[in-house]
């Protein structure tokens, strides 16, 4: 039977998914939605990847879900990095009342998510050893170079962004770059999946990136897969969520992170 729990954890409001069957403790998965989205918008992801045996935690993200407020619609794109940093540093925060009740495998704590949501995955894996995977849909690694294209067409659009306002943004998300340094993945195992026609997280930020891992991964597919959908545009297809589901529990198998690294 599946269980379908609504969670807070400290100012963070989730939703906690698993099929009650097998054992207690299980893998766990923490999927972060995308920006003007919320956790519940996931739940068919959450569901796919339940029925493979994880804990599956779906947080509403700062300014997002149960915790809108006075920043909302295209304010939120503003403060788009304010929303992914705060995410990753609730990860741990997230994770620690599950690991205390028994419920997840502290070897095998995996990090996933859309758009803004993978973004933040990305960061999180490069700021957290102890998570043992990733699952990237429609993301981009690079944030200093996202970020600026993401200044230039603020501009475009008639807003104003102070130099300073650009050169405090890039000091704060520059350790969370991942395409900095990949020596920090570590081998951990990778899932990215990405349309080619997508317009809204351009296709060329997945490509960039896939291409150095390739190299990087010595064409272990077990541990790193890369998916370019042709036709596909900011929309995760069933194909993608199908095949991420049965990447992710096979390369957590072979996968074990202390989470005291």
């Amino acid at each position: 039977m599946f269980l379908i729990e609504e969670r807070e954890i400290g100012s963070v409001p989730l939703l906690h998914l698993t099929d009650n069957d097998g054992p207690a403790k299980k893998p766990a998965l923490l999927f972060y939605h995308g920006i003007t989205s919320a956790k519940e918008h996931n739940l068919h992801i959450a569901y796919t990847f339940a029925k493979k045996g994880f804990r599956v935690l779906l947080p509403d993200a700062l300014h997002h879900g149960e915790r809108e407020k006075s920043i909302v619609g295209e304010k939120r794109y503003l403060s788009f990095w304010d929303i992914v940093l705060q995410s990753i540093h609730e990860v741990p925060t997230i994770a620690e009342p599950f690991l205390q009740e028994g419920l997840i495998d502290e070897n095998r704590i995996a990090i996933g998510g859309t758009s803004m949501g993978a973004i933040t995955a990305y960061g999180a894996l490069a700021a957290y050893p102890w998570l043992c995977s990733g699952c990237c849909f429609m993301g981009a690694p690079q944030y200093m170079e996202f970020s600026k294209a993401m200044f230039e067409k603020l501009e475009q659009h008639g807003v104003e962004v102070k130099e300073a306002q650009k050169e405090a943004v890039l000091a704060k998300i520059s350790p969370f770059d991942l395409t900095a340094d990949i020596e920090r993945l570590n081998g951990r195992p990778l899932f990215i999946w990405h349309g080619k026609q997508d317009d809204t997280v351009p296709f060329m930020y997945a490509e960039q990136f896939a291409n150095r891992l390739f190299d990087a991964y010595q064409g272990k597919t077990d541990r790193f897969q890369f998916i370019a959908e042709e036709g596909a545009g900011h929309k995760i297809s069933r194909k993608a969520m199908l095949a991420a589901a049965e990447f992710l529990p096979q390369a957590m198998g072979s996968s074990h992170v202390s989470r005291t690294t």
